[in-house]
C-alpha cells in the first residue's frame, strides 16, 4: 500500500505542513515508524511538536 503522510505543526489554533512523503508499507503500523523516522530527522521537530498524519 501506499501511505500518503502530512507531517505538521500547530501554531496556535492551526496545523502547517511542514513536510509530507508518500510511504510504501505493508500495514498502518509499519507506514508509523517509517514516518517517526523522518519526523526525527526534520529540523522542525527540534523546536516544535510535529504531527504526523497518515491517509491510505
Amino acid at each position: 500500500m501506499l501511505f500518503s503522510v502530512d507531517f505538521s505543526i500547530q501554531v496556535n489554533e492551526n496545523f502547517h505542513t511542514v513536510h509530507w512523503a508518500f510511504i510504501p508499507a505493508d500495514s498502518v503500523s509499519e507506514c508509523r515508524e517509517v514516518a517517526r523516522e523522518i519526523k526525527e530527522s526534520l529540523p522542525e521537530s527540534k523546536n516544535h511538536d510535529v504531527h504526523i498524519f497518515i491517509e491510505q
